[in-house]
């Protein structure tokens, strides 16, 4: 790339979720070209998307490799392809984004990484969830000790797609922990600064043929325990985290009107709420991050928000969790 050129930046996989999040930062950001679309797909839906980005439409991704074809890729494709697409891009020279989950095994996560090294270019997750307002207050509340020490986290996520690829395992790859429990153990970690030591899980088998119906993660960091509850049923696509602390407590709610975007309330230990914050539903941010990555203008030149080597431990948090499920809820080391 031409360091005083725009990056050419294409998607891989154009569904709802990129339509609704990549392709409008795409459209706002000034200091990036939207080059490609590579997709399958012939919708008009996505033929409009294509021709009001002033991109090229392909279904071939020999075309996005292609040298001079485009700079970076944003893959948002079915999970279980995650790890053979990223890994063909950054062959290529690509620099790549990956929607959540980042890839289905852990090993799968290593080698991306080294890849990603060995090539020269950056490799992203985009776990919008460090980028929303509430919960970065809530990791710089925790930091300053605002609640005192952290004595236990629970999270809720409530709901699963109803229908699609993401209920065929050979797509989805599994039910709710990997398409929604995925965000919980990347956000636990990174909010708590802590390393996760162990997991164990309990897991609801699905239909025949199809995906499992989530269930509940155990995750211990040290003396401190997470109780995860990931499951199909209950109020529809419902997200919280509390985080009970010895002086307070702060919670994390999605708001039901929105796709994205968390509010937070802090309560005092007099059980008073003493702080506040909306919820900021604006889409993007793990994009335009992406680009200030690409461009070397990341968080103090340091890279993206969340590498291909900071999102291991979401990886190996569910590939455990299934594990564990399988073998009657053991404990498993990280």
């Amino acid at each position: 790339m031409n360091p005083k050129s725009k990056p050419a930046i294409a998607i891989l996989g154009c569904g709802n979720f990129p339509r609704r999040y990549h392709v409008p930062a795409l459209a706002a950001e000034s200091r990036a070209r939207f080059a490609m679309i590579c997709d399958t797909g012939t919708s008009e839906v996505l033929k409009d998307t294509a021709a009001r980005a002033g991109a090229v439409l392909t279904p071939s991704i020999e075309d996005m490799l292609a040298p001079g074809a485009c700079d970076a890729v944003i893959i948002s494709t079915p999970h279980t392809l995650h790890a053979g697409h990223a890994m063909r891009c950054v062959q290529a020279g690509k620099h790549v984004l990956c929607d959540k989950p980042f890839v289905m095994h852990s090993a799968e996560a290593r080698a991306l990484a080294g890849a990603a090294r060995a090539a020269g270019v950056i490799g992203a997750v985009a776990f919008n969830r460090r980028f929303d307002a509430g919960c970065l207050r809530a990791r710089q509340l925790i930091r300053d000790g605002a609640i005192g020490e952290v004595r236990y986290v629970e999270t809720v996520q409530l709901g699963y797609e109803r229908a699609g690829w993401f209920l065929d395992p050979a797509l989805g790859g599994g039910g709710p922990f990997t398409g929604r429990g995925a965000h919980m153990a990347d956000l636990l970690p990174w909010l708590l600064d802590r390393a996760p030591e162990r997991v164990r899980a309990t897991v609801r088998p699905g239909a025949p043929g199809k995906s499992d119906e989530g269930g509940f993660i155990e995750i211990d960091f040290g003396p401190l325990r997470c109780h995860l509850t990931c499951i199909t049923a209950g109020l529809h696509m419902w997200d919280e985290v509390r985080i009970f602390g010895e002086d307070g407590l702060v919670e994390l709610r999605r708001p039901l009107d929105i796709p994205i975007g968390w509010q937070l309330t802090r309560w005092d230990r007099g059980r008073q709420p003493v702080e506040t914050l909306q919820a900021d539903d604006t889409p993007g941010a793990a994009t335009h991050d992406f680009v200030s990555a690409i461009l070397g203008q990341g968080g103090a030149g340091t890279g993206p928000a969340c590498s291909f080597d900071a999102a291991w431990h979401s990886v190996r948090i569910v590939e455990l969790a299934f594990e564990s499920g399988a073998r009657d809820g053991a404990w498993l080391a990280i």
